[in-house]
């Protein structure tokens, strides 16, 4: 019960903002349940593509995805992925389970220190740029573009977190879109890096069946519902509770 409803949180965050999803369901887990980081960096995973694609849909919809974006995006994920899962995997190899399972913590609370900082300015800007770079000219901004969907992938792939929240930040810094549209773009970026980071870590066995079945069950009502309240509540107003969050999650993680 208790990770259902915190899947039916994560989700509706997801589904208003774009973020919530690995950012807090995976440090969440890692705190309240004895799962190893590996395993429930995987089945969070796999549970984002499945919660992403519910998102996309409702997005789609409503008219609010990129798809030019996007697709830059998604060309830089491919390469960025595959990679995160190379390291996983060399790690796996090279160190015992306890030691792979202190690293990923450690990385995952790294990062969330970093986007408690990150995201909340970036949300509360009150300039946005008059081009994004995708309208920029020549060639150089699109592989900039797509260079910053790849180091996110690698970031989703090692430790589940980046599809939302790092990307977010680099969407709302980098382009002049409305926020509900970078949303929207931002699950699409999310269900395509995150179906291919999934079907990896199921190859590799980071994978609980009966943990997704109760993430899920809390994650697909709670995108919907996030997804339609996007039109009715400002996403501005949740930056500096993110912010909280991830700082608390991050130093819990930190401290072991």
């Amino acid at each position: 019960m208790l990770i259902a409803l915190i899947g039916f949180i994560t989700g509706m965050l997801i589904g208003m903002t774009g973020t919530g999803g690995g950012v807090l369901l995976t440090p969440l887990l890692m705190v309240l349940t004895p799962y190893p980081a590996v395993k429930l960096i995987g089945t969070d995973i796999v549970n984002g593509a499945v919660t992403k694609l519910l998102g996309v849909w409702e997005h789609r919809r409503l008219g609010q995805v990129r798809w030019g974006l996007a697709t830059i995006l998604i060309i830089g994920t491919v390469p960025g992925t595959i990679g995160g899962i190379v390291l996983v995997s060399f790690l796996k190899s090279r160190l015992a389970e306890a030691e792979l399972d202190h690293f990923l913590r450690l990385v995952l609370g790294v990062l969330l220190f970093c986007v408690s900082f990150l995201l909340p300015v970036a949300r509360m800007r009150k300039v946005r740029p008059a081009m994004t770079w995708l309208n920029a000219p020549g060639i150089g901004a699109r592989l900039r573009l797509a260079a910053v969907g790849a180091l996110v992938g690698f970031l989703v792939a090692l430790t589940s977190i980046g599809s939302g929240s790092l990307l977010m930040v680099f969407l709302l810094l980098l382009t002049s879109y409305p926020t509900a549209e970078l949303v929207g773009t931002d699950i699409l970026y999310g269900l395509v890096t995150m179906a291919l980071a999934g079907s990896l870590h199921l190859r590799m066995g980071h994978f609980d069946r009966a943990l997704f079945l109760h993430i899920v069950a809390g994650s697909l009502p709670g995108v919907v519902v996030g997804s339609r309240l996007t039109r009715v509540v400002s996403e501005r107003y949740f930056g500096w509770l993110f912010a909280i969050l991830y700082l608390v999650l991050g130093a819990r993680l930190l401290a072991g």
